[in-house]
């Protein structure tokens, strides 16, 4: 595995990968009615962030410095954000200080792939800045804000436990109202190893996530 520096020259401002009136869209909620939207908000913050950790990578639009070392002869390197758009590849240096003419190089834009046209590897330390990711909420990849949106309904079905602990029926004259059990409310926001929302989730996410190379 390749020594890797990365720093963040311009972090983003938002990591929301949806913006709230969607994630009133796809929860079935009126987006005229701002009773839920400060927890729904809340939700959106916590579970962007959580789709992020478990891809491993920031999909924010950043601009970024990193430094390879330790690549062992390879001829590619893969940036922690991307896609990468050419004009946003600032610059390239092998060595460090040494900057590389584009025709020296490729760029694969979806995967932010930089490939070195030579017969030999780089010469570290290889330095490459850059803007990369993705402009969110907008530009957010719609199978990323389905995950995001999965994991908001969880949230919501954690949150509503709490108005309703304890409680399994309530009567009033011939009226009788049952409750389900807490923990099978938990049991089906939750799930277990391998429960259909996990499963779901995980696969929405498999195209997305980096893995450290």
């Amino acid at each position: 595995m390749a020594d890797r520096i990365i720093e963040v020259l311009t972090p983003a401002t938002s990591f929301d990968l949806m913006t709230l009136d969607e994630a009133k869209l796809l929860m079935g909620l009126s987006v005229n009615d701002p009773n839920e939207d400060q927890q729904l908000q809340l939700f959106i913050d916590i579970n962007s962030q959580t789709v992020m950790r478990l891809c491993n990578r920031i999909f924010a639009r950043e601009e970024v410095r990193e430094e390879w070392r330790e690549l062992n002869g390879g001829h590619r390197i893969f940036p922690s954000h991307w896609p990468i758009h050419p004009a946003d590849l600032e610059s390239v240096e092998s060595p460090a200080g040494t900057v590389l003419d584009p025709s020296n190089y490729e760029l694969e834009e979806e995967s932010g792939k930089i490939e070195i046209f030579s017969s030999v590897a780089w010469t570290e330390p290889v330095v490459v800045t850059y803007w990369g990711g993705y402009r969110l909420p907008d530009g957010c990849p719609k199978p990323l804000k389905q995950a995001c949106s999965l994991l908001n309904v969880q949230s919501k079905l954690m949150a509503q436990l709490g108005t309703i602990a304890g409680i399994r029926q309530l009567r009033h004259k011939q009226a009788t109202v049952g409750f389900h059990d807490p923990l099978k409310i938990i049991e089906a926001a939750m799930g277990g190893h391998g429960s259909p929302t996990q499963m779901a989730v995980m696969t929405l996410l498999n195209k997305y996530m980096r893995i450290e190379v």
